[in-house]
């Protein structure tokens, strides 16, 4: 009878853990999903679930005792992440990422049962034995695995890599960087805004004097009248006491003034509307020669930004394209290790309470064993 009551309990605890394991792989998954305006959300639900599913992790490793429960339960535990992460946007990741997350689970679940087998032949192989102490040593070990195992998912989840396995900047995730430091990067770049068309670039580019979409030997006219700005334009800086319109600086008023780039945005608008279409085509080829990438009239200037990165970032050499993809994920373990250093003494002592509930509450007791002990004389 009391065989099948600590059956039963190995089963309980071992069911709990595998559902915070659940929790863990969904909010991580989440997390990965990179969603804007719920990112730091996301990160506060995965580290929560972390945190509960180590700590359980621990304690079911420790008082489990049967190895077929360790064995069926901890690769469910493990290879459950692979449920989450083989599809990405509806999609099969690519074979590579499917390699490397099945690798990731098979050594976390080695660990897992490593773990479990050197704290049972501690307690096996000791006089007295200390959970605390027990767990204090195997932590870290495990800690490490699961730096190893976060810093793999980010790798293949990394918002720079897309199904292919390719690097790829998103739109999305190009405006999602830029747009809250929009003034700033205005200051250094004057004509950084990713709203406007591919032709108002130009005819802006055009104005200030830019060289982006002039050609080679072919001189074109100008796509609008350069010699005096718009009527609303001039009125708004005569307004401001700026009279001498023909020596205008228009970088340093875009840069200083918000309120006149936003005027100045809205009558680039009117002028395009106005330029010849055939002009416009040229200097649109031109931009196109010149920055080797395909560009028609209808494209925002942010996914052209986005277009120009993973042109330049795809003739890199393959040993720059890696080391770019693989920096955030060593830099992710070193700061993961750090934590962990921390974490591992906070995690214990949650354990350590834990353990104290379970005893008290009847879940598990200490029984004394009476051995025979060899020795050798003359």
């Amino acid at each position: 009878m009391s065989s099948n009551i600590k059956i039963i309990k190995a089963i309980c605890l071992s069911s709990f853990c595998l559902l915070l394991s659940v929790a863990f792989w969904y909010f991580l998954k989440n997390l990965f999903l990179w969603r804007q305006g719920s990112i730091i959300a996301d990160l506060i639900f995965a580290f929560i679930s972390f945190c509960l599913f180590f700590i359980f992790s621990m304690i079911y490793l420790l008082l489990i005792d049967n190895r077929k429960i360790i064995l069926i339960s901890s690769f469910l535990i493990t290879f459950g992440l692979l449920i989450f992460f083989l599809r990405r946007d509806g999609a099969w990741v690519g074979i590579y990422s499917i390699i490397g997350h099945a690798i990731s689970a098979l050594i976390l679940f080695l660990a897992y049962n490593l773990t479990n087998k050197n704290i049972q032949h501690d307690k096996n192989n000791s006089i007295v034995f200390h959970a605390g102490k027990s767990i204090l040593k195997v932590g870290p070990v495990l800690l490490v695995v699961f730096a190893v195992l976060l810093s793999v998912i980010f790798y293949f989840n990394s918002p720079l890599i897309n199904n292919k396995g390719e690097i790829e900047i998103k739109e999305s995730m190009l405006e999602r960087l830029a747009r809250p430091a929009g003034n700033i990067i205005n200051n250094y770049i004057p004509i950084y805004y990713p709203d406007i068309s591919v032709d108002e670039f130009v005819v802006l580019s055009s104005m200030i004097g830019l060289p982006f979409a002039k050609g080679g030997e072919e001189e074109l006219m100008p796509p609008v009248n350069m010699e005096k700005p718009p009527e609303r334009v001039a009125d708004y800086l005569i307004s401001k006491g700026i009279y001498n319109l023909e020596n205008l600086n228009l970088i340093e008023h875009l840069k200083a003034d918000e309120e006149f780039r936003a005027l100045f945005l809205e009558e680039l608008k009117k002028l395009t509307e106005q330029t010849n279409s055939y002009l416009m085509y040229k200097y649109r080829d031109n931009l196109s020669r010149n920055w080797e990438i395909e560009l028609s009239s209808s494209d925002k200037m942010s996914a052209v930004y986005a277009k120009l990165l993973n042109s330049k970032i795809n003739r890199m050499s393959p040993l720059l394209r890696n080391l770019l993809l693989i920096s955030p994920s060593l830099l992710l373990f070193s700061l993961l290790e750090i934590s962990f250093l921390i974490l591992n003494f906070i995690y214990s002592f949650f354990c350590w309470i834990i353990l104290i509930i379970f005893y008290k509450s009847g879940f598990y007791h200490y029984r004394k064993v009476k051995i025979e002990k060899e020795e050798i004389e003359l």
